[in-house]
């Protein structure tokens, strides 16, 4: 077929869908959120935070994020492809640990979510490092020594994380975010009810 029977062609379905009411659908593009896994990241984190590039259901990149970064990211403090709009995301999903406290919050932002001194238990019985002096992190949560057991590892199945190495996207790290806030499924994730 000769390029100019093509180009007819091609003219003539795309004026025929967009007549029909269907029209031409837009090319897809590549979607940006926040991510986090249970492996050690840099700068010694226990767990490690990212903004992360998804195409078509996907994950084509996972840049890594300091904590900080993080948490003045997810605020909408500082830009962020993974929070476009710059909204509170704590706020949007509760996470209460990572608001600021008071009768009149609205402006004010916080630099660090004590949250995340709680994270390293999802994965660990003992503090792996030691301990600095003053520091205190108690007891961790998983069942076996440097990992969640398989039980707990179904419960980490909600927020997308089949295997430790998995990355919990999007709403399903706000989630946990909040839940690890939350007694109840922290007893749940430690024994079992």
């Amino acid at each position: 077929m000769k390029a100019s029977s093509l180009r007819t062609l091609f003219v003539f379905c795309a004026l025929s869908a967009a007549t029909s009411g269907q029209g031409l659908r837009p090319p897809p593009f590549a979607t940006y959120t926040f991510g986090l896994s249970l492996n050690t990241g840099p700068n010694n984190q226990l767990f490690t935070l990212f903004t992360v590039k998804e195409f078509e259901g996907r994950t084509i990149q996972a840049d890594p994020l300091t904590r900080d970064q993080f948490v003045l990211q997810a605020q909408g403090v500082v830009p962020s492809p993974a929070n476009p709009e710059g909204i509170n995301l704590f706020r949007k999903y509760d996470v209460r640990s990572c608001l600021a406290e008071g009768t009149d919050t609205s402006g004010r932002y916080l630099l660090d979510c004590e949250v995340f001194d709680r994270i390293w238990k999802l994965r660990f019985q003992e503090y792996p490092f030691r301990p600095v002096e003053g520091q205190h992190p108690g007891k961790g949560w998983a069942e076996e020594r440097e990992a969640p057991s398989p039980r707990q590892l179904l419960l980490l199945t909600d927020y997308g994380m089949l295997h430790r190495s998995d990355l919990a996207k999007g709403e399903n790290v706000f989630r946990l975010l909040h839940d690890v806030g939350d007694s109840a499924w922290v007893d749940n994730y430690r024994k079992g009810l």
